[in-house]
């Protein structure tokens, strides 16, 4: 019924010719615009989309709350609602401000059409009694296929609506600011251009001395590609810009508190809260997994290798996989034994928001075992080994054997695997010069014999060249590369397990098996023949 009287009002208004003064004004004349009332200002904000916010956002209405509460304004913003549009769940109630720490009482509604807002706003304003109401509406009219027009008279039924219950409301009503990346940018912006426009006539023609409607420049300097989070609903800039405009109308002509300094200061973009991923290895990769940030429409992690060879930071091309408020992404290709940093950064739109503290690992850093079967093949010309399953290449590590001229009664060299012998084990020391010792030990007794079992198969004799030239050749101690004297690589072998051999003579080769930058352990070790 009010809604009906108050459209009633709008045309009677507009078509008076005394509309726009009083008490014998011209109508070309300005009217005078009333001060503040005495006391705190009781101020509704009322709009669709670009007012609500949504999940994450501080909204214009925390940017002009805390310029007003900055500059000492009394007032309290009211109205029936305060929370925001939830864009995981796309439903109200959603209460994850950037700053939650302000007065957050509003009367605005995603996706609500102008005309749609004015269906409550006399009941709204009859609760709350008003004495500024800052109207933003009629994008969402105009993003759904309506017309300026259509968004016009929703416009002005929501001040003819107020005015029944509120006779001496000041307004201040704002333009529509431009979108950038919508399916119809251009006929949209042409409506937005018709509806801002008409919104100058529109106030000129409603304003009256008791009831003022002023506009609130919210287009100008307003750049949809760095003032929105997507192609229409502003981010952190665009919210500062707006909640200025509508300061600067506050402010001149309608007396409350100062204009809204510029240039403009820096205004935070993007989720305001960091993701705390957790790493966790698996068989397919790195699993990272997080929780859902506030306001976070995607996610993007970046890897950088620090050590060994380390690179640049980059983004990875992962998908992100979304399970109610969990979120994860797996990372493939990494280089076991290198050491990397992770980072996951959440975005609303375009906007980069806070990044995750980064995470540090070493990838798979468990050694693979040492080549087993070290063998030579092809004549001694070929050395062999079995396949280790987990490694990606194998190394060659050779020393020179120790090579003395051949002596009967040297001791031989008494083990397979390579040990080395000891002064004191009792065996003695040949006399010098290879003479007959002067003064001989006296004969060892032998032990009684005692029953034995019978005998297995004979050990395979160690693997040491025969003597050539009246040289015999051993290798120097039972220890390899990581702890053995004379040692040197020759460099990897590829991820064949056969390496044909560039060195001739007498050495002791041993093979290293490796995963990427992790070093596995050595095989046993093989005598080569002099040619």
């Amino acid at each position: 019924m009010l809604s009906a009287m108050a459209v009633t009002l709008l045309f009677i208004q507009a078509a008076s010719p005394g509309f726009g003064g009083s008490d014998g004004e011209s109508v070309g004349e300005p009217l005078p615009v009333p001060g503040p009332p005495s006391g705190e200002l009781r101020m509704m904000i009322v709009g669709d989309a670009l007012t609500q916010g949504s999940s994450g956002d501080h909204t214009w209405r925390y940017h002009l709350w805390r310029h007003l509460n900055e500059n000492r304004v009394e007032f309290d913003f009211v109205g029936p609602y305060d929370d925001m549009y939830d864009l995981e769940e796309e439903g109200f109630g959603d209460e994850t401000y950037a700053d939650p720490a302000f007065d957050r009482d509003h009367a605005a509604r995603w996706g609500h059409s102008a005309g749609e807002l004015s269906d409550e706003v006399s009941r709204q304003a009859a609760e709350h009694e008003p004495h500024y109401l800052l109207l933003l509406a009629g994008l969402e009219d105009i993003m759904a296929g309506g017309s300026a027009d259509h968004a016009l008279a929703g416009v002005g039924e929501t001040v003819s609506t107020v005015r029944v219950v509120r006779g001496e409301t000041r307004f201040v009503v704002g333009e529509l600011p431009p979108v950038e990346g919508t399916p119809d940018d251009d006929r949209i912006n042409s409506e937005i251009a018709r509806f801002n426009m008409g919104v100058v006539d529109l106030a000129g023609r409603l304003t009256s001395a008791a009831s003022p409607v002023v506009i609130a420049r919210v287009a100008d300097g307003y750049a949809p590609a760095h003032d929105n989070w997507d192609g229409a609903y502003p981010n952190g800039r665009g919210q500062l810009r707006i909640a200025a405009a509508f300061a600067d109308a506050l402010s001149n002509p309608l007396g409350v508190g100062p204009a809204h300094p510029r240039p403009l200061p820096d205004a935070e973009v993007g989720p305001r809260v960091a993701p705390e991923p957790e790493p966790e290895e698996t068989g397919e990769g790195l699993l990272l997994a997080w929780e859902t940030v506030p306001g976070a429409t995607d996610y993007r992690v970046t890897q950088r290798r620090v050590t060994p060879d380390p690179d640049e930071e980059t983004v990875l091309p992962l998908e992100v996989v979304s399970d109610g408020r969990d979120r994860s992404a797996l990372v493939e290709g990494l280089f076991s034994g290198a050491r990397y940093e992770f980072t996951v950064i959440p975005f609303k739109g375009g906007d980069a928001g806070v990044a995750s503290e980064p995470i540090q690992l070493v990838w798979s850093d468990d050694p693979p075992p040492g080549p087993t079967g070290i063998r030579l093949e092809d004549d001694g010309t070929t050395l062999a080994w079995d396949r280790v399953d987990d490694a990606t290449h194998y190394e060659v590590w050779v020393r020179p054997l120790d090579c003395v001229i051949a002596d009967d009664r040297r001791p031989p060299y008494d083990t397979v695997d390579g040990g080395s012998r000891d002064p004191d084990d009792g065996v003695p020391e040949p006399p010098p010069g290879g003479g007959r010792d002067p003064d001989p030990s006296p004969p060892v007794p032998e032990p009684p014999p005692t029953s034995r079992p019978e005998p297995g198969p004979e050990p395979t004799p160690p693997t040491v060249p025969p003597a050539s030239d009246g040289v015999l050749c051993e290798r120097r101690d039972a220890r390899g590369p990581e702890h053995g004297d004379g040692w040197r690589t020759l460099g990897t072998t590829g991820e064949g397990p056969r390496w044909s051999l560039t060195v001739s003579g007498d050495y002791e080769v041993v093979v290293r098996s490796y995963r990427d930058y992790v070093e596995g352990g050595f095989s046993d070790s093989i005598l080569t023949t002099r040619p």
